[in-house]
């Protein structure tokens, strides 16, 4: 699951964690394009991003994910602090598998709902189209999204991404992805995932806009359920 980043109550957030910690994939991630794969078990992830310049807010992020069958759901949560002014955001999402004949090949489509609880801001929607390719010779998995992101009455807007996971061991994986969610705006990121007993994966991450300077570092922690 790539929770995407944008701005409940913080009072009724505590309670959502809580949510989370009761009802809540191998290779979780935090990352803005998505893996094709479904969550084989369930999850809880906790996440943080801090910027490196002045144009982007601290995140601090957690989300639960869950496989009831064939497919899987997330429930997330974001806050995000930007000059002393805290805002808010939850996301619904669903990731349903498009199953094909040859196993190299991965399909799924994800739908996300998200809301932001600061003022009067409407439903945001988004259908993306996940498209994977398994080179297991060389231990390399490509990736790439495309898909729609609806704010409300505003225009549509393109969501699009690719990625290239390396898989160095059963424990260590190194991903590389660029993506395109804001209009004119085209960022990359690198990441570090480790994963420790089956159970616990920390994720290391820092990257920038294509065309500016807005650079993040981030921290994700991600706990597996069986």
């Amino acid at each position: 699951m790539a929770y995407t980043n944008k701005p409940f109550t913080f009072a009724f957030q505590s309670w959502a964690f809580f949510g989370l910690c009761i009802s809540v994939a191998t290779n979780a991630s935090q990352l803005d394009v998505d893996d094709p794969s479904i969550a084989e078990h369930c999850e809880l992830q906790l996440g943080w991003q801090q910027p490196r310049s002045d144009h982007s807010a601290k995140q601090i992020n957690g989300s639960g994910t869950c496989n009831p069958g064939q497919w899987e759901w997330h429930l997330g949560i974001e806050q995000q602090r930007d000059n002393g002014i805290n805002e808010q955001q939850t996301e619904l999402g669903f990731k349903l598998p498009w199953h094909a004949d040859d196993t190299h090949w991965q399909r799924a489509l994800a739908v996300n709902l998200q809301k932001n609880h600061q003022g009067g801001h409407p439903l945001t929607t988004q259908m993306v189209g996940i498209l994977g390719y398994d080179l297991a010779a060389q231990d390399l998995r490509l990736y790439g999204n495309l898909g729609i992101d609806q704010y409300g009455a505003q225009s549509t807007q393109l969501i699009a991404g690719l990625a290239i996971a390396f898989e160095y061991d059963t424990e260590q994986q190194w991903i590389a992805e660029f993506y395109h969610h804001e209009p004119h705006e085209t960022a990359y990121r690198f990441a570090y995932q480790y994963l420790l007993k089956k159970q616990l994966q920390l994720e290391l991450s820092l990257g920038n806009s294509l065309t500016g300077n807005t650079q993040q570092l981030g921290a994700d922690f991600s706990f597996f359920f069986n």
